[in-house]
């Protein structure tokens, strides 16, 4: 076409062929690479075994010398690193210094010194115009910066919020605990105030009921009553409760002209005659037979002493330590018993009202002496009081009938109600309860045992497996059975006037086994 250029084809230009491995230009750090890769080793690892910096190792590889401290130590890293690998040391120094452009120094030239701080700041200043070392490392080993939202963990951020909650509760609570203790609360006390204690709440409605008894003579005669008209009237009148004053008796003179003996709680005691005691031995035998039975043998203990008597069959009818002042008389049925006695000159013995003895000197045991009238009154001399000072205080206070004087004191306390005691004839299981239903009291109870009721505020309950065998003590009287034999009782209220409403007088003679229990109790009771 006219006009239009056409290129010419260069003769030259040859077509491109397909390029093989061996086409491509090998690095000196592609073949490091390659063989650490082989090895399995990574930059780490080659430190730890060659104790040279993983920086340095990556600056062999990408033959960049500036990374190196001392330039005279470059040779010794790339041989050591080229033997590590297992390639040719000379070769492999020729290859880096090529590649590097790094050349070997003398040593005592600058160059293989340490380099100095302006060739640092040099390389600073042409590195920073190409690339940021924080931003972009040129470590390969080194990890890139993340930002500042990847480093929080959530776990973090729970941990964080417990502990504010937790640290927010522990203000309030205390705040809260605080608060309740600066409040003041009014709260009525059973106790009255001092000031108001010499006000009696009946004096007023005494007064105000007198009034009207007086203005009403309808009502005066006929003698209507007119209750309190307040509750803590009511409740003055019939709580059991503690008095709010001690009961006493007002002086009407000085202290100094008052009597003991005729005003007080010491009044009842007067100056009376003590017991006095006659030294002369018949006056004081005539005084003891009074007080001694007038027949039989009765030992007397004038101290404490081990006594034993063994009746006819030989069998031990009494055994006890006998203390100063007690006594006991042998049986009329037992006329062939035998006495023992650890303490001799502690005991007496009475034969028809006139006491003779001692059994023995003091320290020594009798064995075996027989407690006949004729016979001890042959054998033992009539007693010496003048003697025993002991058996004079035992007889003198044998002799009399006068109880001991008992010092008085304030009435503090009401008397206490009369309590219910459980009486048990024939084994029974027994279980008695408190109102709030908490089990005080639970035993098989065989004949002869005995339980006493507390007495509360309300009554306890019992339940009895063999009612037949159970009966109730109060008042000096004895209520059941509980129930007919075999059958159970549940929830029955040991109360006095519940019981008392519910049961009769229990028959003795219906019953042989409460006849038995009943006097068993009356022979034990003397003896305690």
């Amino acid at each position: 076409m006219i006009g239009r250029k056409t290129q010419r084809v260069s003769q030259d230009e040859t077509e491109e062929k397909p390029r093989g491995f061996d086409d491509f230009e090998l690095r000196l750090g592609d073949v490091m690479r390659g063989e650490r890769a082989t090895l399995g080793k990574s930059l780490l690892d080659v430190q730890r075994e060659l104790r040279i910096k993983a920086s340095y190792i990556a600056a062999i590889e990408n033959c960049d010398p500036t990374a190196f401290d001392t330039p005279g130590f470059i040779a010794g890293y790339v041989r050591s690193y080229a033997r590590y690998l297992g390639m040719d040391p000379d070769d492999t120094y020729a290859v880096f210094c090529a590649e590097s452009g790094f050349e070997t120094a003398h040593g005592m030239s600058d160059a293989a010194s340490s380099r100095k701080k302006q060739d640092l700041a040099q390389g600073l200043t042409q590195h920073s115009t190409t690339r940021d070392p924080f931003s972009q490392p040129a470590l390969p080993f080194a990890p890139g910066n993340d930002s500042f939202v990847s480093r929080i963990e959530p776990g973090a951020i729970g941990s964080t919020l417990v502990l504010v909650l937790l640290l927010g509760g522990l203000g309030y609570g205390g705040y809260s605990v605080l608060q309740e203790v600066q409040r003041v609360k009014l709260a009525p006390v059973d106790q009255t105030p001092v000031v108001l204690s010499d006000l009696d709440p009946l004096q007023t409605t005494t007064a105000s009921a007198d009034t009207r008894l007086e203005s009403s003579e309808a009502d005066a005669a006929a003698g209507v009553f007119t209750p309190p008209a307040s509750v803590e009237a009511f409740d003055r009148l019939y709580r059991p409760q503690a008095l709010d004053v001690p009961v006493l008796v007002a002086r009407d003179a000085p202290i100094s002209t008052l009597d003991p003996n005729s005003v007080g709680a010491f009044a009842h005691v007067a100056t009376r005659d003590l017991p006095s005691v006659d030294l002369d031995p018949a006056t004081m035998r005539f005084g003891a037979a009074n007080a001694l039975p007038e027949d039989g043998v009765t030992l007397i203990a004038a101290r404490p002493a081990w006594v034993r008597v063994r009746g006819d069959d030989r069998s031990v009818i009494f055994e006890k330590v006998m203390a100063a002042g007690d006594t006991w008389t042998v049986p009329a049925s037992e006329t062939d018993a035998l006495l023992n006695v650890g303490e001799s000159g502690a005991v007496y013995v009475s034969v028809n009202g006139q006491p003779v003895g001692p059994v023995g000197p003091s320290g020594t045991v009798t064995s075996d002496l027989p407690l006949d009238g004729p016979t001890l009154a042959a054998i033992l001399e009539p007693a010496a009081l003048k003697n025993d000072q002991d058996l004079n205080r035992v007889l003198a206070g044998l002799a009399t009938d006068e109880p001991q004087p008992v010092i008085g004191q304030p009435k503090i306390l009401e008397d206490t109600a009369p309590g219910v005691t459980l009486v048990a004839v024939r084994p029974a299981w027994v279980r008695v309860r408190a109102p709030d239903g908490t089990v005080i009291y639970e035993t098989i109870m065989n004949a002869g045992d005995t339980y006493e009721v507390p007495v509360t505020e309300e009554p306890p309950t019992l339940r009895v497996g063999e009612s037949g065998a159970i009966y109730f003590a109060m008042n000096g009287q004895t209520y059941g059975p509980a129930g007919s034999r075999g059958s159970v009782t549940s929830n029955l209220a040991l109360s006095v006037d519940s019981l008392s409403q519910t049961y009769s007088v229990a028959s003795i003679e219906a019953d042989s086994d409460l006849a038995r229990v009943v006097a068993e109790l009356e022979i034990q009771q003397p003896l305690e």
